[in-house]
């Protein structure tokens, strides 16, 4: 007879209860993820605009925290984009006083979100709207809101940002970000030659203005200009380097995509005549150092001629401005940087006037022997564009400036100054003529117009000047490091002249 297990009353009680609570446990609905929306003010300070200012606002949609889940966006119209709104509301109520527009939609409808990956966009509050606002305190909020689809539903609210919507005034700084404004509005409108137009204002008066030169590089690159939108970051570059600390994100960024767009390989479209920035950009950068006034080692600092610094306009771009139909006029000079068209290294070498430097200093160098300023006289003695130990080279790459001074056997009666750079040109930002007592000629200081080629070549850099009325005994040559990227070099210096 078989024995059949029973359970009894209690047991089976406590057995139904473990199994009805363990059947719920797995019934329940696991609690739905809702995605992090953000926003942030684009090229606003103090997180102020003025009166009829356009506005940019950057919006980013994550997964909240360390979820390891998947969020699918995917509305069933559009993209999460198109489920986006972003909008100004007064800071005393929930009311909206304004609604931006996205800069760019998305073709794909479906966005998926997880640690590794998020989504970002742009979008903009034109000037129309703008103007509407009064001055006072303001939120701006960013709603995420799916009905239906195929993904994830509900609503995400980001936490507002501030805004302060002020009166026009004349405040340097508030100007500055109007012209930004105004010239990223018209960018956002696509209208670059009314942005180019925009910062040309004021570059022709404030070359040295840096934010609007930056972004000045950005629409030169844009209309396919990418040796002016080379001389607008060198420019930019050299007035960063005076300030001291690490060269900015933003220029490091800029700096890749110039380098790109040289690398390309692809043939050259025509250029349009806003792509070209105003003369006043290929100026002399303006020196700290004034005429008359005494350097560190109580040396003189003379200039070249009477004009004051920053009024000379270089001979920037000969051989790629000068073909331009739109170009500017390019006013003879005192000082002219030499066109690389007449920098031939036959030519150079035997020149009967021409003398080469006997010995040299430097700032900082990178080997003992090897790198020395000692490699940067004599005659010419590299025959590849690249890296070689036969040339100086600083102990820095890509960071502050360095110097070389060499010194000529005989002192002459000076009219121009050569420099062979062989790897990493471009980044000769100012040239001194020093007389035998020690007294110093600032001759040329700018932006140094040449542009890494895409495959390496040896480069000249010179300046022409009148036959100097003293005797040039010794050449100081100032490098802006972070001009470009790589190692600078310099295979040799020459100074052409005569005794009487």
């Amino acid at each position: 007879m078989k024995h059949v297990a029973t359970l009894s009353r209690p047991a089976l009680r406590v057995c139904l209860m473990l199994w009805s609570g363990l059947v719920g446990v797995m019934g329940a609905e696991v609690p739905a993820v809702t995605p992090e929306i953000s926003v942030s003010l684009r090229g606003v300070f103090d997180r102020t605009v003025e009166v009829g200012e356009p506005l940019r606002v950057a919006v980013g949609v994550a997964m909240p925290g360390e979820s390891a889940a998947t969020i699918t966006l995917a509305p069933a119209n559009g993209s999460w984009i198109d489920a986006t709104a972003v909008e100004i509301l007064a800071s005393d109520s929930d009311r909206v006083v304004g609604t931006a527009q996205p800069v760019v939609r998305q073709t794909e409808s479906a966005t998926v979100l997880n640690q590794e990956s998020g989504a970002q966009g742009v979008w903009w509050f034109p000037a129309n709207v703008m103007t509407l606002l009064r001055p006072g305190d303001y939120l701006v909020r960013a709603r995420l809101l799916i009905h239906d689809g195929t993904g994830w539903k509900g609503e995400s609210v980001s936490e507002p940002a501030q805004l302060r919507v002020v009166a026009t005034s004349n405040d340097p700084e508030r100007m500055t970000q109007r012209v930004l404004s105004r010239a990223q509005a018209a960018i956002l409108d696509h209208a670059p030659a009314k942005a180019a137009g925009i910062l040309d204002e004021v570059l022709a008066v404030d070359p040295d203005d840096m934010p609007v030169l930056k972004l000045r590089a950005a629409i030169c690159l844009l209309g396919g200009d990418v040796a002016s939108a080379h001389a607008c970051m060198t420019r930019a570059r050299t007035l960063e380097a005076r300030l001291g600390g690490e060269p900015s994100v933003e220029l490091h960024e800029l700096d890749r995509r110039i380098d790109e767009a040289a690398n390309d390989g692809s043939p050259a479209a025509e250029v349009p005549a806003w792509a070209l920035p105003p003369r006043s950009v290929f100026y002399p950068v303006r020196p700290f150092v004034s005429e008359n006034s005494q350097r560190t080692n109580d040396t003189p600092v003379v200039s070249v001629d009477s004009k004051p610094a920053g009024t000379m306009l270089t001979a920037v771009h000969a051989e790629g401005i000068a073909k331009r139909a739109d170009a500017p006029e390019l006013i003879p000079t005192t000082v002219v940087v030499v066109p690389a068209g007449e920098l031939l290294d036959a030519k150079i070498i035997s020149d009967p006037a021409g003398q080469w430097a006997v010995s040299a200093t430097a700032g900082t160098q990178y080997g003992k022997t090897q790198y020395s300023p000692a490699q940067a006289t004599g005659a010419p003695n590299i025959s590849t564009a690249g890296n070689s130990p036969d040339a100086w080279c600083p102990e820095n790459k890509n960071v502050g400036t360095d110097w070389l001074e060499v010194t000529f056997a005989k002192p002459v009666h000076a009219t121009e100054v050569r420099v062979r750079q062989n790897d990493a040109v471009g980044a000769i930002t100012k040239i001194e003529a020093i007389e035998p007592d020690g007294t110093a000629h600032v001759w040329w200081e700018g932006v140094d117009p040449c542009v890494a080629p895409a495959v390496r070549e040896i480069a000249w850099f010179a300046v022409r000047v009148p036959k100097t009325p003293y005797l040039v005994a010794r050449v100081k040559i100032t490098l802006n490091l972070a001009a470009g990227s790589g190692w600078k070099e310099i295979d040799a210096v020459q100074l052409v002249g005569t005794a009487q």
